[in-house]
């Protein structure tokens, strides 16, 4: 599969690293709107090609990874669906049930994928926590519990602090939110929801409380203070831990006061949703099993309520 990384942020580096990892990837190049930043970025990863977006929508490539900043998401995903590329975006994708709507009933015009990059429900570690909650390795679950809370200085022009497509619960909450969907199989009612925003300005810090049906939910996020970075899902025989849920390869669980750990093979945090996406792309799969379209609107159900 020929992709391309539209975006050259500091993440567009993670994800070319682990593009470099996945067998069925070739990366041919980065498009941007600034050429000459696409061409630093191909040549640090010895990549044939570079250029502007369209240099590559009018080109041969089959999927492009959507990793520009938060508001430009929508433009490029329809620009992308309409030359018949196949789209992996960055969450938080969108920001509202109708935009993600109109964008996967363009990728079913156009017959493509479109696919919310939410890595976390792809690693190996996630996939046996969610095994462990199916066998009832814990019991029944009482309690789950999801914070990424880390401190930052942004300027006020970074995409972070729009009101509309910035925030930490946009942002952040989206790997709470979404975990925690999909360890439960089950979309979430709001309960309650604080934060610091303001009419004007983004949030920095946000604290949601959630029912999935009966079982307490609690997600907390910062983009401005260092806290906890946790996933903990507890049942009535113990509890399950990871740090770092989203990028992890280990963590633990107790049963009746005893500790035992667990550990995945972790390739690279983004190397699973790339292979998944991949693997769909070759076999002519047109939505993700995993983060389909109803997985991208059970997490806006609950993220975009900040704006509300």
């Amino acid at each position: 599969m020929k992709l391309a990384i539209f975006g050259c942020g500091k993440i567009a580096n993670r994800i070319a690293a682990s593009c470099k990892l996945t067998d069925n990837i070739e990366l041919v190049g980065f498009g941007s709107k600034d050429p000459a930043k696409a061409e630093e970025y191909a040549r640090k990863y010895g990549c044939p090609d570079f250029g502007d977006y369209d240099h590559f929508l009018n080109s041969d490539i089959d999927a492009v990874y959507i990793a520009n900043y938060n508001a430009g998401h929508e433009a490029l995903i329809r620009r992308c669906l309409e030359h018949h590329k196949n789209v992996i975006c960055e969450k938080p994708m969108l920001f509202s049930e109708k935009q993600v709507n109109e964008a996967f009933d363009l990728a079913q015009e156009n017959g493509v994928l479109l696919m919310e990059a939410l890595k976390s429900v792809f690693l190996p570690l996630n996939l046996k926590i969610k095994k462990m909650i199916e066998d009832k390795a814990i019991g029944d679950i009482t309690d789950v519990y999801a914070a990424f809370m880390r401190g930052g200085d942004h300027p006020a022009d970074h995409w972070i602090n729009d009101p509309e497509t910035g925030g930490a619960f946009m942002d952040l909450g989206s790997y709470c939110v979404g975990t925690l969907n999909f360890l439960t199989g089950i979309r979430p009612k709001l309960i309650k929801l604080e934060s610091d925003r303001t009419k004007e300005t983004a949030e920095t810090s946000a604290e949601a409380l959630l029912d999935y049906d009966g079982i307490k939910g609690r997600v907390c996020v910062s983009n401005s203070k260092d806290g906890d970075m946790t996933l903990i899902i507890s049942g009535t025989k113990g509890y399950i831990r990871a740090d770092d849920f989203w990028k992890s390869g280990s963590g633990y669980y107790e049963v009746d006061g005893k500790r035992y750990e667990i550990a995945e093979e972790l390739i690279s945090d983004f190397y699973y949703e790339l292979k998944h996406f991949a693997d769909l792309v070759d076999n002519g799969i047109k939505e993700s099993p995993v983060m389909d379209r109803m997985a991208s609107l059970d997490i806006l159900h609950i993220t975009a309520k900040i704006k509300e």
